[in-house]
């Protein structure tokens, strides 16, 4: 098994640079040569879900992959994705207002918590939508 691990290279960057970053499950797939389940929670303040993941998981955190951007009006960095591989075949990709996990097939109760508590950052809008409105009825 060891020199499976040793031996692995990366042969199609294609599937797993996908847009503008890495793209989660191929890098799972590679990281863990598995299959993921993922659970998903979008409408995130993702400042504040990474500050409670990065607490919450500092201790299971193995590497942390991510795309950055300098914002001249504010002159600092921001990030676009982060990507935290954790112990256990578990990943979390923190995204532009969403969180996917990644996990086994015997860890949803561990996932299903995670988003649970995640929930707790979810982004309220108040303000009213903008767009068409849909008539049922013709004239």
């Amino acid at each position: 098994m060891l020199w499976k691990w040793l031996s692995r290279k990366v042969l199609d960057t294609v599937a797993l640079f996908n847009g503008h970053f890495i793209e989660v499950k191929a890098f799972y797939a590679m990281q863990f040569d598995a299959v993921p389940c993922v659970t998903f929670i979008g409408e995130l303040d993702v400042t504040k879900a990474y500050a409670f993941i990065n607490e919450q998981m500092k201790g299971s955190i193995v590497q942390v992959y991510q795309h950055s951007y300098f914002d001249h009006q504010e002159q600092q960095m921001f990030f676009n994705n982060t990507i935290l591989v954790l112990r256990d075949n578990r990943m979390i990709e923190i995204g532009n207002n969403y969180c996917q996990v990644l996990h086994t097939t015997s860890q949803y109760a561990w996932a299903n918590q995670l988003v649970k508590e995640l929930a707790a950052f979810r982004i309220v809008n108040n303000e009213p939508a903008i767009g068409f409105t849909r008539h049922t009825t013709m004239n």
